[in-house]
């Protein structure tokens, strides 16, 4: 007689290696700052978080927060140190004057008990001393803005409420119209003709990255947007610091400028000399991938017919270009994505325009790290959860195979870290196998994706 089989499936799982992950808050002597609780907007409350690898004694955290287009010291500019405590936490009252629960965007830094930092109250700019590179921003988004996913990231919708703002000027909307995610997970950007005014398009993610690469996929032919249509991807930080960290993907014919096909922009503000990038686009291009590497010395900028590849032919390549001039620093920027008309001048043709971004991706620079699975349930009935254990933005790929020869990928997962985007900490997450195939044996693998 048989033995009785308990499971009917052999699972097993397997370790992949892929592209580590660039710390925004790590000094050079290895000294770290991240926050560990943020208060929600319009909630007061104080800004905490932990040091690592510092002398608590000699080193203080400068907090500051970004309100009603200035940034100001926090608690206040009497007192605008923050001691650390023994065992590397700290915490800051930032909500000591009225309307500091709505600030948008903070940022902490790690410097000398003996630092003498300037007063901020209403300053325009936030500029971190050089010796402090040990830095963490946190933006916060206004509950009332439509927010949305797109790309596994959180974003929220512009909404210019009636009145003109850049770029252009132009009328943004944050109507379902104008800004939408379909059924394929594709982001639909519409410039509309509503209520007399012709409604523009951006969306904003609702945290920031730092160095890395930044892949724009867009399924539109690129060549026939409108003469007075921009496509913009883009970084921006909301101060004047290091010209608001702006670095520019666009794609446009400017009114036909420079001819009668588009071109695309490769911009890093101020765009002086060195800085600027423009180049034509061959007809016919109907899905393409737009990118830049940013690094501390230099963006490296890319743009491929079709998706995205890591290691391209050398026909897919439609240009490349380095700059090295008037690189920023990262800090507090965030990725926005808009579809807008040059000067405010409409359409052309008088037609509403569309545009499909079919996916965003951010890459952490590094070496992919190696990723693990473990913790399997559901073996008996159902589908299979897989826990996975991996760094924060990176994506894994999931592989099953029936014998350990043949790999069939099931599934993407993007390792997320909700707003601590300079945090190095392991990102843990699950991943099921709603379709598992009835066999003997199934084993697992994860891969990190480049």
């Amino acid at each position: 007689m048989s033995p009785k089989i308990v499971f009917s499936r052999l699972v097993a799982i397997l370790a992949g290696v892929g592209p580590a992950f660039s710390l925004l808050s790590a000094r050079a002597d290895g000294s770290s700052i991240i926050i560990t609780n943020l208060p929600a907007y319009g909630s007061a409350g104080n800004l905490s978080g932990l040091v690592s690898n510092a002398d608590v004694a000699a080193n203080c955290v400068v907090v500051c927060l970004y309100e009603d287009g200035g940034w100001y010291s926090k608690p206040s500019c009497a007192s605008p140190l923050t001691l650390i405590h023994p065992d590397g936490s700290w915490s800051a009252d930032i909500t000591t004057s009225g309307s500091d629960t709505n600030a948008s965007e903070i940022a902490a830094f790690l410097a000398s008990t003996n630092y003498n930092p300037p007063c901020l109250d209403g300053a325009a700019g936030l500029l971190i001393p050089p010796e402090a590179e040990a830095a963490v921003y946190a933006d916060r988004v206004n509950p009332s803005a439509r927010q949305f996913n797109f790309s596994d990231y959180g974003w929220w919708v512009k909404n210019s409420a009636g009145s003109l703002a850049g770029p252009g000027p132009n009328y943004f909307s944050d109507s379902t119209n104008n800004v939408w995610v379909d059924a394929e997970e594709e982001l639909h950007l519409k410039i509309s003709y509503t209520n007399s005014t012709w409604q523009c398009a951006e969306i904003i993610s609702d945290r920031n990255f730092g160095y890395g690469q930044y892949r724009f996929t867009v399924n539109t032919p690129i060549n026939s947007l409108d003469p007075n249509v921009v496509l913009g991807m883009f970084t921006y930080s909301y101060d004047i610091a290091y010209n608001n960290r702006e670095i520019d993907l666009e794609l446009s014919r400017w009114n036909d400028a420079f001819g009668t096909n588009n071109v695309e922009d490769y911009a890093v503000a101020p765009y002086g000399t060195g800085q600027v990038l423009r180049f034509g686009l061959p007809a016919g291009t109907t899905n393409s991938t737009h990118s830049f590497i940013w690094q501390s010395n230099g963006i490296a900028f890319q743009t491929l017919n079709g998706d995205f590849d890591a290691s391209p032919p050398a026909a897919d390549v439609l240009e490349s270009w380095n700059s090295s001039i008037g690189t920023p620093p990262a800090g507090g920027e965030q990725v926005h994505i808009n579809l807008w008309l040059d000067n405010g001048n409409p359409p052309a043709d008088g037609e509403p325009v569309e545009v499909i971004i079919s996916k965003f991706e951010f890459v952490p620079l590094g070496p992919p790290p190696s990723a693990q699975l473990s913790q399997l349930t559901g073996l008996r009935d159902g589908p299979i959860q897989l826990s996975v254990n991996g760094q924060a933005d990176w994506h894994y790929q999931i592989l099953s195979s029936p014998d350990l020869v043949d790999w069939t990928p099931i599934g993407t997962v993007l390792a997320t870290n909700s707003w601590i985007s300079s945090s190095s900490r392991p990102a843990s997450f699950r991943f099921a196998d709603t379709n598992p195939i009835s066999l003997d044996a199934r084993f697992y693998r994860i891969l990190t994706e480049p």
